[in-house]
């Protein structure tokens, strides 16, 4: 299913690399002699076929597109649940130590929050990482072919944007662990403190609760 997803995400790059670069002999050679030449059927016909070139393009890209976008809901949504299967399987042979260990809502935020991180990544930043390489290797060549000279200035500031967004990918990372792990200790005490309310309430501790969920 994987290899058919990578394929129809290609083609649909590579569609729109296409389409797009049928538009400048679409006006230079069609639509422009017809302004300053009058149309005439030959002309008309010629650009009704160009026209029609490109919409065959566009179509089978977008025809691509919706077919990556159907399977990957299927994988993802299959791997998310074998992999929460997993981890129930995996729970239920944990000692009991674990669970005092951590709260309910600590617990509940692996099956929700982290797996759900997991399915965002397998259905959408992997797709789109294999569409933006393909779509990026296509317009080079474009730009190659078209204008060398800004080709080199696009190549100079597409280094500078690597050496930024990896040094802002090293930071960002860990602190994405601690967000996940700071998210789970929230849950977890949201979980308590309702399970508790009734004891709250006896003992007054509204403001000091809401205090503590402030800093969490």
């Amino acid at each position: 299913t994987l290899l058919i997803v990578t394929a129809c995400i290609i083609i649909a790059a590579e569609a729109n690399v296409i389409g797009t670069a049928l538009l400048r002999p679409l006006i230079d050679e069609y639509i422009a002699p017809m302004v300053e030449l009058g149309v005439t059927p030959e002309r008309w016909a010629a650009f009704t076929g160009q026209i029609l070139k490109m919409a065959i393009v566009y179509i089978v890209g977008a025809i691509c597109i919706y077919i990556n976008a159907r399977l990957m809901i299927n994988v993802s949504t299959g791997i998310l649940y074998d992999i929460r299967t997993e981890m129930f399987r995996k729970m239920q042979k944990l000692p009991i130590k674990y669970f005092d260990r951590h709260t309910h809502g600590e617990i509940m935020s692996r099956y929700t929050n982290d797996t759900d991180a997991m399915r965002e990544m397998l259905g959408q930043s992997i797709p789109n990482l294999i569409n933006s390489l393909f779509r990026v290797i296509s317009v080079f060549v474009m730009m190659v072919i078209l204008s060398p000279a800004l080709t080199v200035i696009t190549i100079v500031m597409l280094v500078l944007m690597i050496l930024v967004v990896k040094n802002l990918g090293k930071k960002s990372g860990a602190f994405y662990k601690k967000r996940q792990a700071a998210l789970g200790v929230a849950n977890g005490y949201i979980e308590e403190m309702t399970e508790g309310q009734k004891v709250v309430k006896v003992f007054c501790r509204e403001d000091r609760i809401n205090n503590e969920f402030s800093k969490l």
